[in-house]
């Protein structure tokens, strides 16, 4: 069984689910807004903090609030869901922004809150695939907005963006991309735009690049993110040095996190849940007290951890795999690596195993060979 539970770092994530308006593109569990459906959750997550700190909790590391639109929260309530946690005085609380909500009044009473990372739902720098993406902001006043959030105080600040969007290409990526890495931002999250079939986007499916196509936005926007000072330090996230989300790298590296909210999904101390997406069955939840699933087999934690750790450029630290599964990585394996090696799919140092260059834009069908 995996070791040392109670000595890894602890996160916290919060699933706020209200949206403004729902984006075509989106997956996650999302509601629309009312004032009273987000009063009544509040107190569902209120007393999902309560539940928490009854059974104990060591000290946590970060906390993130994603959504869903979590701006949607006030900073009182936002404030009163941190206050009494045991939070490292050090910690990284980062909290998902829409754009078209900020304003002086919004940066200055969030700044109030102990949030000190910021990530916005920016997307594209063009007018046109904002529209397309359904979302409300207009480009051109991004970069007043991320001067009003570091006016305000705010210095650690993320920028979300998608390519591979229909009749994209590789020029287009450039006009999209370049007038986003001129932001002041400290952590760039780079997505492949993915249009579920039973989304009100499935219409465009046969209009999306082709897969070479996408490849090739792939790696120029590698480049041209890396060219403007940022590192790559998973598949599709960079950062400036000493920026990389430390709540993100919780879920990469196997540690725990803890999960409150419909829909949310955490891993605690050998402890795989999640929470029913619907409110009447999170309710429940709550009120049965059986907040944990059953313990986490062995059998199930280490795909899991193979397909985190792979993402990250790092990769995957054999000595570390064999402390925490008392298995040998490459037992069972070696066949598998010593082929994706021939093709230059990954890199064998002798101490990790990583990926390739060549394989980071296919890298879920070459860590699937690993499982």
């Amino acid at each position: 069984m995996e070791q040392d539970l109670q000595a890894r770092p602890l996160g916290l994530y919060i699933h706020i689910p209200w949206c403004l308006s729902h984006c075509g593109y989106c997956n996650f569990f999302t509601q629309a807004y009312s004032r009273k459906a987000s009063d009544d959750y509040f107190r569902l997550l209120i007393s999902e903090k309560n539940a928490s700190l009854e059974r104990g909790l060591r000290q946590l590391c970060t906390v993130y609030f994603g959504g869903g639109t979590p701006s949607l929260l006030s900073a009182q309530q936002i404030s009163e869901l941190l206050s009494g946690l045991p939070l490292a005085p050090d910690a990284e609380i980062t909290l998902e922004v829409n754009p078209i909500q900020i304003t002086d009044r919004f940066a200055d009473e969030l700044h109030r809150t102990p949030v000190n990372r910021l990530s916005l739902g920016i997307q594209s720098m063009r007018d046109e695939e904002l529209d397309y993406l359904q979302r409300k902001h207009r480009a051109a006043n991004l970069p007043a907005k991320v001067k009003l959030l570091q006016e305000a105080g705010f210095h650690n600040i993320s920028g979300d963006y998608i390519y591979g969007l229909p009749h994209s290409n590789a020029e287009s990526l450039k006009m999209a991309l370049q007038p986003l890495l001129d932001l002041p931002l400290q952590h760039i999250s780079c997505y492949l735009l993915e249009i579920a079939e039973d989304s009100a986007l499935a219409k465009d499916i046969p209009l999306l690049p082709s897969d070479e196509d996408l490849a090739e936005q792939y790696y120029l926007m590698r480049r041209l993110v890396s060219e403007a000072g940022f590192e790559q330090y998973e598949v599709s996230n960079f950062a400036r040095s000493g920026y990389a989300s430390r709540h993100n790298l919780l879920y990469w590296q196997g540690d725990d996190c803890l999960a409150w909210g419909a829909s949310a999904c955490g891993y605690y101390e050998g402890y795989r849940y999640c929470h029913p997406a619907d409110m009447a069955g999170y309710a429940q939840r709550l009120e049965c007290g059986d907040l944990f699933a059953v313990q986490d087999p062995q059998a199930a934690a280490i795909p899991d951890y193979i397909m985190m750790r792979m993402r990250l450029t790092q990769g995957l630290s054999l000595a570390e795999f064999q402390s925490r599964f008392s298995q040998d990585f490459r037992a069972g394996r070696q066949a598998k690596l010593d082929r994706l090696l021939q093709l230059g799919l990954i890199i064998d140092d002798g101490q990790s195993i990583s990926l390739a260059e060549a394989a980071l834009f296919i890298s879920n069908a070459v860590i699937g060979e690993l499982i």
